[in-house]
């Protein structure tokens, strides 16, 4: 299953508004459009980025209130780009998590690149994971069989707080890749009227190298992000009285861009500035009723085109073995 993020590695992402995260204890920023992301810069050339243990509980707090906390629904916004051209999509997302320990999500998106109409659905109902991706006309299916994730799990440890059909799908897989393939620092910002925390992420050396040898000496990906920002809101929405805690947005950048790609950043390349190439934003958040199960299950309306069973796959992520399980492309 991809997570979201994917959709947008292949299509690219853009923004000319972002945040200027500020280390703790330091007054808030304001976010202008237009302006350079001076402060978060200073911070990567100061510290080198060593992880941070308090960044990382944030995050992992984020990933525990979607898997447990209260059901709500947001709309989506996600702009994009790739190669210069920008592609936004505006208004046609939506994200709906149950949380309560369910492992039901529904997450689409559409974007038009004013050529061709692309979309992303995922959606679980704490069974069966589906993702349906169609780029330029071109779909694909791909399931997760979560059920038996997490009966393996079971089976063959202490069972984890966040079960493996909490990390696959949706914004939740997005961001469990995020605490994996990042070292992490926290910082704080404002977005108009709102504050918020952010947790900011620069690639981990070992998983840069490790691209790296997956690229064989090409080109360092212009789409590939090695920095992200992901702005948490610190207190609940004043006319809902909701949304502590939960995502409001989500950058991916690129390198800065004087450095040679796939190294390590010098502070001469930093202080040229990084590309933002997605913006992933998450507005009009509501709490609502838990629908029913029946809402979150797959209709594939698409039987003619084979799915791929991708569980064995998410064994590995996992350590866990479901014998059982077949990861060849089924009907």
């Amino acid at each position: 299953m991809a997570c979201v993020g994917l959709l947008a590695c292949v299509i690219g992402w853009n923004s000319p508004r972002h945040l200027i995260a500020q280390e703790p204890g330091e007054a808030a920023a304001t976010t202008p459009p237009h302006q350079p992301d001076r402060q978060s810069n200073q911070t990567d050339r100061q510290s080198n980025f060593t992880d941070d243990p308090a960044a990382r509980t944030v995050l992992q707090q984020v990933l525990e209130r979607l898997a447990y906390g209260a059901p709500f629904d947001c709309k989506v916004r996600q702009r994009i780009q790739t190669t210069g051209r920008e592609v936004i999509g505006a208004g046609t997302g939506s994200y709906l998590q149950v949380g309560g320990g369910t492992s039901q999500f529904s997450f689409q998106m559409t974007l038009h690149d004013g050529v061709s109409q692309h979309a992303l659905q995922q959606i679980s109902d704490g069974r069966l994971a589906w993702t349906r991706r169609e780029i330029a006309g071109d779909v694909r299916l791909s399931r997760v069989d979560v059920g038996w994730l997490d009966e393996g799990a079971r089976l063959a440890a202490e069972v984890p707080r966040l079960r493996p059909s909490m990390l696959i799908g949706g914004p939740g897989e997005m961001l469990d890749v995020i605490a994996r393939d990042y070292d992490l620092k926290l910082g704080t910002s404002t977005l108009g009227q709102q504050e918020l925390y952010v947790v900011i992420g620069n690639l981990k050396t070992d998983k840069r190298d490790e691209l790296r040898q997956m690229l064989g000496g090409r080109r360092w990906p212009a789409h590939l992000p090695t920095r992200v920002n992901i702005a948490i809101a610190k207190n609940d929405d004043l006319e809902t009285n909701f949304g502590r805690g939960l995502p409001v947005r989500i950058e991916h950048w690129g390198d800065p861009v004087n450095s040679t790609e796939g190294t390590r950043n010098s502070e001469s390349s930093l202080a040229s500035g990084r590309q933002m190439i997605s913006l992933l934003e998450f507005y009009s958040i509501k709490p609502i009723n838990p629908p029913p199960v029946e809402r979150f299950r797959f209709e594939n309306q698409d039987a003619e085109i084979d799915f791929t069973n991708e569980t064995a796959r998410y064994e590995a992520r996992f350590g866990i073995r479901v014998s059982s399980l077949e990861s060849r492309p089924l009907r």
